[in-house]
C-alpha cells in the first residue's frame, strides 16, 4: 500500500515493515511542519476576516448614510451621518471592538460566519440609528455627539508621554489603615492570591507602577479601535485614574494574583452624558471578554441605576461560569431608600459591596454608602491611599480618595486569596455545577464577616452581614469539605 511513496528499494529493505509508517510520518512532518501549515492556515483565515470585515464596514456606513436622511435630527447631525465614514471613520472599528464580542456566535453550533457578521453589522447599524433618535442630550451635546461619548469613541487614544517606565508604589499607599485593621500581612501567611486570575473592568491602568505592571498577563481595551479577533490595539492606558486606585488596592490585598486590565470607561469623555445602553454593553461585553479568557474574579467597581438586558445576561454568564462578579451598591451625598437598586449588584449573581470608614478608632458604615436589601459584605472605602497615573500628575504623590468602588477591590482581592487557599480537589468538585462556586465564595464571605464591630446584631441593608475578616474568609476556604454526591 506503500508503493505510491517515493522510498527507493535500499531504504525500504533496510526498514523492518512494523517501524515503516513510523518513518513516512517523521517524513512529511520534516518536509510539511505543523508550525508552517497553521501559520498559513492563520493567514489564510485573517485574509477571509479582513475581507468580510470591509465588507461589512460598506454595509454599517451606507445604513448610516440612508436612514440619516429620514430622521428627525439637525442639519449638523445628518451631515455627519451621511459623511460619517469621512466625518467618524473609526467608529465601525471601534463599536466592533466590543459588538463582536458580545454577539459573538455559540461556538457549540454550526454558524455561516459571513451571513453571521453581515448580520450584526446591520443589526449594529440599525441600533446605533435608534440609539440617536431615543437619545436625550444633556444641552451640551447634540444626540449624536451624545451616543458618541456614551460608547466611548472619542475617548484618547494618544500614547501618554512619561520619563520613567517603571517606578515603586508610595510608602504611604502600603500602610493606610484598612490594610491594619484588616491584617492583610496576617492573611498573607496562607495565601497571596498566586494562580488566580482577577480581571479589572474600570478605565485601564498606569503600567508605570512596577508592582501592577509585573502582574498584568492579559489586557483588552474596549475603547480603541482594533479589529476585534486579530489585533490585540492599544493598551488600555488609564486617563482618569479611576482603574489605577482599583488595581493599587487589589495588589496590597492580593499581591500575587494575576491581573487581566479591561478597558470600558474613559473619564474624560463618557462622563459628561448620561449612561446610555452603549455604556453598558461596553461593561457586558468587557465581563464576557474576562470569562471567555480564563478570570476567575471580576472587579466591576461601578453601578447602574438602570436594569439592562446586557448587563443582566452578561452577569448570569459570568455566574454560570463559576467567575465570582463583586461590584458595590452606589454612593449617595442624601438619605436614599433602602429599596433603591443599583445594577450590577442588585442581581442575584453577583456579590454586593457597600463601604465602612473609622471614626474616633472606631469602624462604622461610610456615610455616603447606601442602603440596599441585596448587599453581601462591607469593607473599607474612606482615606484609602491609592496611586494616580504618573502621567497625570507630575508629583506623583498618591492620593485619599473614598467611595464604594474602593470598598469592592477589598473583596476582590480577598476572593482571589481564597480561591488560591483552596484544596485543588474541592475548587474543581464546586466547579461542576453552574454557580456552586460563586456561592460557596458568597457563603464564605457572609459566615465570616463581623457585624458586631459594627454594632449591629444581624444582617440588614445598612451593612449587609458585616465588615470582611480576610484571614478568617481564607481560613475558611483553605479547610472548606465539598460534600460528593
Amino acid at each position: 500500500m506503500w508503493s505510491f511513496f517515493p522510498i527507493s528499494d535500499p531504504l525500504r529493505k533496510g526498514i523492518p515493515s512494523s517501524l515503516l509508517p513510523l518513518v513516512l510520518a517523521l517524513l512529511v512532518c520534516l518536509c510539511f511542519p505543523p508550525g508552517l501549515y497553521s501559520q498559513e492556515k492563520a493567514e489564510k483565515g485573517q485574509k477571509q476576516f479582513n475581507t468580510l470585515y470591509l465588507e461589512g464596514k460598506y454595509l454599517f456606513y451606507e445604513i448610516l448614510k440612508r436612514e440619516a436622511e429620514h430622521m428627525q435630527i439637525s442639519d449638523k447631525d445628518r451631515k455627519m451621518l451621511v459623511r460619517a465614514q469621512k466625518k467618524i471613520p473609526g467608529l465601525y472599528e471601534h463599536l466592533m471592538n466590543f459588538y463582536y464580542c458580545r454577539t459573538r456566535p455559540d461556538e457549540k453550533r454550526s454558524v455561516n460566519f459571513r451571513s453571521h457578521l453581515l448580520n450584526f453589522t446591520k443589526n449594529m447599524a440599525e441600533e446605533f440609528i435608534q440609539s440617536i433618535t431615543e437619545f436625550t442630550p444633556n444641552g451640551k451635546a447634540s444626540p449624536l455627539e451624545s451616543v458618541l461619548y456614551s460608547t466611548g469613541y472619542f475617548s484618547r487614544q494618544m500614547f501618554p508621554i512619561y520619563r520613567d517606565y517603571r517606578r515603586p508604589m508610595g510608602r504611604q499607599t502600603k500602610a493606610h489603615w484598612a490594610l491594619e485593621e484588616l491584617k492583610v500581612n496576617e492573611a498573607h501567611s496562607f495565601s497571596r492570591g498566586e494562580g488566580v486570575k482577577l480581571a479589572i473592568i474600570d478605565s485601564g491602568v498606569d503600567p508605570t507602577l512596577q508592582e501592577i505592571k509585573s502582574r498584568i498577563t492579559a489586557w483588552k481595551n474596549f475603547l480603541d479601535g482594533s479589529k476585534p479577533v486579530f489585533d490585540k490595539g492599544k493598551f488600555p492606558y488609564d486617563w482618569s485614574g479611576h482603574g489605577t486606585s482599583i488595581a493599587t488596592v487589589v495588589f496590597q490585598v492580593a499581591p500575587e494574583v494575576e491581573l487581566a486590565i479591561v478597558k470600558v470607561y474613559d473619564n474624560e469623555t463618557m462622563s459628561t452624558v448620561p449612561p446610555s445602553r452603549w455604556s453598558a454593553y461596553l461593561f457586558a461585553a468587557g465581563m464576557i471578554w474576562a470569562t471567555q479568557n480564563g478570570a476567575n474574579v471580576i472587579n466591576l467597581s461601578a453601578a447602574f441605576q438602570v436594569d439592562t438586558k446586557a448587563i443582566r445576561e452578561a452577569s448570569k454568564y459570568c455566574w454560570e461560569n463559576n467567575v465570582v462578579v463583586v461590584s458595590p451598591i452606589a454612593n449617595v451625598t442624601e438619605d436614599e431608600h433602602e429599596k433603591t437598586l443599583y445594577f450590577p449588584a442588585a442581581y442575584p449573581w453577583t456579590i454586593a459591596v457597600g463601604g465602612v470608614e473609622k471614626s474616633n478608632g472606631k469602624l462604622r458604615v461610610s456615610a455616603h454608602s447606601s442602603e440596599a436589601v441585596y448587599l453581601d459584605v462591607v469593607a473599607p472605602a474612606s482615606d484609602i491611599v491609592v496611586e494616580m497615573p504618573s502621567y497625570l500628575d507630575r508629583r506623583r504623590r498618591p492620593v485619599m480618595a473614598f467611595g464604594n468602588s474602593l470598598a469592592v477591590p477589598f473583596v476582590t482581592g480577598t476572593t482571589a486569596l481564597m480561591l488560591s487557599a483552596m484544596d485543588g480537589q474541592a475548587l474543581l468538585k464546586l466547579k461542576e455545577k453552574p454557580g456552586q462556586l460563586v456561592e460557596a465564595v458568597r457563603e464564605i464571605l457572609r459566615r465570616t464577616s463581623s457585624n458586631t464591630i459594627l454594632g449591629f446584631d444581624e444582617p440588614n441593608p445598612v451593612s449587609g452581614y458585616g465588615c470582611i475578616d480576610i484571614t478568617k474568609a481564607v481560613e475558611a476556604a483553605q479547610n472548606l469539605k465539598v460534600k460528593t454526591s
